[in-house]
């Protein structure tokens, strides 16, 4: 058995701007195992918002300790203490490997059905003609999803409203306070399908059931505050559902933990993405059939996908019928 750890630069079409910050470069990892031939592979996406990077999730990985790679589930809490960036490429990467050598696709070896997502594309905060320039030639998506960080954004999604019939989200990150975040929700009722994490996570689950009350009947999801299934017993009655990442909560494994404890709460799901190439955006493909919301755009986002297999469909995520997660290195 081997494994290797391999750092690599993602690019952006254009700079990626949300609530706290503006990129066009994320540094990823991949993680490989390979026995008996057969080669699995994981992504791991760090977010600093976690205080992850790529060096720092690269070098956790390179003391990875596997001792039998059909034990998915042992292996996991063998090396629990990973970051859960790292942990999910190590998970994606098992999961991969296994159903490879099962011949069979991994939404196959979990008991699920083929998935065929439509997930929402994605506009970053911008100047709003750009911003409807982006909703116009989008039209063919059916579900935009816009960030937003302050007023003047709402302005521009209210424009963006105007020009586009798509069924339309918006997600905050965590940039209002209690009062505006409540005064945000009242106004987008009958404009959006969904709102995202309004209010910081520091802010507690109390401040988003205030949130969730006043844009009712809209869905207010939590993300940042919902960060593996440990915090949704805590959000159910405060939120309408909860966000899983699996670069978030640690891979397929804690994924599928997360769903159970939404759905025991009578919780909605929102399945999401950091900005992934198509190896992570695959491994979340694999269990999308599970969720109410998709947001799996991260790949669709990049000048310079390194991996191929998935092919994008104006928002439709079409996975192949080959083993495992279904991609390979260009």
């Amino acid at each position: 058995m081997r494994t290797r750890v391999r750092q690599l630069t993602v690019h952006t079409k254009r700079a990626f701007a949300i609530a706290r910050s503006s990129d066009d470069t994320f540094g990823r990892v991949v993680f490989e195992i390979e026995e008996d031939g057969f080669a699995g592979r994981g992504e791991a996406a760090p977010s600093g918002r976690y205080d992850q990077d790529a060096v720092g999730v690269a070098d956790a990985l390179e003391n990875v300790e596997v001792r039998d790679p059909w034990d998915i589930e042992g292996t996991l809490r063998l090396n629990a203490g990973l970051p859960p960036s790292a942990l999910g490429a190590l998970d994606n990467a098992l999961h991969d490997l296994a159903a490879r050598r099962l011949g069979v696709p991994v939404y196959r070896m979990l008991g699920l059905g083929k998935p065929e997502p439509v997930s929402a594309y994605t506009l970053g905060i911008a100047d709003r003609k750009t911003t409807v320039a982006d909703a116009e030639r989008l039209r063919s998506y059916p579900i935009l999803k816009v960030k937003i960080g302050g007023w003047e954004d709402v302005e521009t999604l209210r424009a963006v409203r105007e020009v586009s019939g798509a069924d339309l989200w918006v997600d905050a990150n965590e940039a209002f306070s209690l009062e505006e975040a409540v005064e945000l929700a009242r106004g987008l009722r009958g404009m959006v399908g969904m709102i995202e994490q309004p209010v910081p996570a520091s802010a507690g689950p109390e401040a988003l059931r205030a949130v969730t009350e006043a844009a009712h009947p809209v869905p207010v999801i939590a993300d940042e505050s919902a960060e593996n299934a440990r915090d949704v017993p805590r959000l159910a009655g405060c939120v309408s559902g909860v966000n899983v990442k699996l670069a978030k909560c640690g891979g397929i494994r804690e994924a599928l933990e997360m769903v159970h404890a939404a759905r025991a709460h009578g919780m909605r799901l929102m399945l999401g993405c950091m900005v992934e190439t198509s190896l992570g955006i695959s491994a979340a493909a694999h269990v999308s059939g599970l969720f109410d919301f998709v947001d799996l755009d991260g790949a669709m986002l990049l000048a310079d996908d390194p991996f191929a297999g998935l092919v994008y469909d104006d928002g439709r995520i079409l996975l192949p019928d080959t083993p495992g997660l279904g991609v390979e290195p260009r």
